[in-house]
């Protein structure tokens, strides 16, 4: 019976109620694309990462510490390939890869450039570089004097797909190397000032040109990122009791400003909420207090006939939680709606210092819709409190004396 009379009354006035679902609607759609673009922004942010470094590392301490001498942090065949061994058959392992990286000079005998090179596993699902290559083609499987230029390193050394470049560098034991590799492809990289300077060797070419056996870190890659701490806790403790003499580290204690980011983004989803929520409140409330007091006159009849104050006020806030039920579905249909239609079309831009454009998306989840809805009909209901509580404590006298 309540829930009857509150939705009549809830449509007694077509526009004053149109504006409030308006509002509301806005607010929820408002804070559902908030959600929707910081949710992509976290969720790409981690699988680039991840696919930079794995979701966990092996390495010696020292590399990790930075602590150092030359060359002697190099894992050598034996420890890798029992590291190795105890990874790879753990549930949830995409793969194993490892990696060497050197720097050192590039180019022809028409100059030469700085390079910071790395040494990858080629056609590995941990590192996939394939998705950056623009021009040519990525490293072959059995890969061996090649490498992938960054665009605008290639750019710089006036050299194409096909061409052949010196490299030079010094060895593991501090002894000088050079060699000559094809060039076989060019990759844009997210970082324009990385770009300038990369290039990816297969690991066997640049264990040659070191003169080494050795390799600087093993990438572990996972199904699910967030059992990196799990997954790196249990490798650690099995490389213990093996005696192997290495550590882990997972994707977000290689990358610690990804916790600033996360903190700095969840922030804003706060100062989003409490905008949206002061926005639907103070516009609702002015709506249904004006409503409320038009009838007065209606409280103090069915006062004087017996219906208690609470009866009244439960009325009144029947109304004002069917009004934010109503806004808030429409504001998640209709966010919902366009951010299918947004991540159909797919928007991109540039951001300041990177090189490969990115597709701006809405994702969209769970808590990116329930979390807007809950907010938009929490801030009505809280909006109906006060002009319900008012005219449920009116005197039926001067109720009924009201116009």
């Amino acid at each position: 019976m309540i829930g009857r009379l509150a939705l009549r009354n809830v449509f007694r006035n077509r526009r004053r109620t149109a504006f409030s679902l308006t509002v509301v609607l806005i607010g929820t759609a408002l804070f559902l694309f908030v959600l929707g673009f910081i949710g992509e922004a976290l969720r790409t942010t981690r699988l680039s990462l991840a696919c930079e470094t794995g979701a966990v590392q092996i390495a010696d301490p020292r590399l990790f510490e930075n602590t150092a001498d030359g060359y002697d942090y190099l894992i050598g065949p034996d420890v890798r390939d029992r590291a190795v061994a105890l990874v790879a058959d753990t549930p949830g392992v995409l793969g194993v890869a490892w990696q060497l990286s050197f720097a050192g000079l590039v180019g022809d005998e028409s100059g030469s450039r700085l390079i910071v090179a790395r040494g990858v596993t080629p056609c590995n699902c941990v590192q996939d570089f394939a998705c950056l290559v623009t021009t040519g083609s990525d490293l072959s499987l059995n890969a061996d004097r090649e490498v992938i230029l960054g665009g605008a390193l290639a750019t710089a050394l006036g050299v194409s797909i096909g061409d052949r470049i010196n490299i030079a560098t010094g060895t593991a034991a501090g002894d000088f190397n050079a060699a000559t590799v094809e060039v076989v492809g060019l990759l844009r990289y997210s970082i324009e000032s990385v770009e300038e300077q990369l290039g990816l060797f297969p690991v066997a070419f640049a264990q040659r040109l070191l003169k080494t056996d050795g390799v600087e870190r093993i990438l572990i890659g996972l199904e699910d990122l967030d059992q990196a701490a799990q997954r790196a806790d249990e490798w650690q403790a099995a490389f213990v009791a093996a005696g192997i003499p290495l550590e882990t580290r997972t994707w977000q204690e290689l990358n610690t400003s990804y916790a600033s980011l996360q903190s700095f983004y969840s922030a804003f989803n706060g100062l989003a909420g409490v905008a949206v929520f002061v926005l639907v409140f103070f516009s609702v409330i002015e709506v249904l207090t004006i409503s409320f007091l038009e009838r007065t006159r209606e409280i103090g009849t069915l006062r004087s006939f017996g219906t208690t104050r609470g009866r009244v006020f439960v009325t009144f806030l029947f109304e004002g939680g069917i009004l934010g039920l109503m806004g808030a579905s429409a504001g998640v249909a209709f966010g919902v709606g366009v951010a299918l239609l947004f991540n159909v079309v797919g928007v991109a831009w540039t951001p300041p210092g990177a090189a490969v454009p990115q597709t701006i998306r809405l994702h969209l989840t769970a808590s990116t819709i329930v979390i807007p809805f809950a907010g938009s009909l929490l801030a009505t209901l809280a909006s109906a409190i006060i002009p319900s509580w008012r005219n449920a404590r009116t005197r039926i006298v001067d109720a009924l004396r009201s116009h």
